[in-house]
């Protein structure tokens, strides 16, 4: 059940890497509100995936598969982008925002462990 939750998650990021956007330029491609975006999408992605992996498949090792699986996705969508597609291409700061919303995964991950022992609903 929360499988389908963390790969429709994954599938929705990856449509929104690869589809051609029309946003303005960017004068500081450091700082823009899409970062943000990136940032709590991977955050999202990283709690549904840690969740999925301790509920759905009882991995011992839930947490360390789960950075590294997102941060594959995050890495391979800017590889494409920067490779295969005419329309995107390879952003550090992506790379960077997306990496910081597994960061704050990684900080809330006890505590989103200790709701899921404590919830009755599961």
């Amino acid at each position: 059940m929360f499988s389908i939750a963390a790969y429709s998650i994954g599938v929705f990021i990856v449509f929104l890497s690869t589809v051609a956007l029309h946003l303005p330029i960017k004068e500081n491609p450091c700082f823009e509100v899409d970062k943000l975006a990136h940032g709590f999408a991977y955050f999202c992605f990283a709690t549904s995936v840690f969740v999925a992996l301790n509920l759905d498949w009882k991995f011992e090792t839930a947490k360390k598969w789960t950075i590294i699986s997102s941060f594959s996705l995050g890495l391979l969508l800017e590889i494409v982008q920067g490779s295969l597609l005419s329309h995107r291409s390879f952003e550090v700061y992506d790379l960077l925002a997306n990496t910081l919303g597994i960061v704050f995964f990684i900080f809330s991950s006890k505590r989103v462990k200790k709701l899921l022992s404590n919830a009755v609903f599961l």
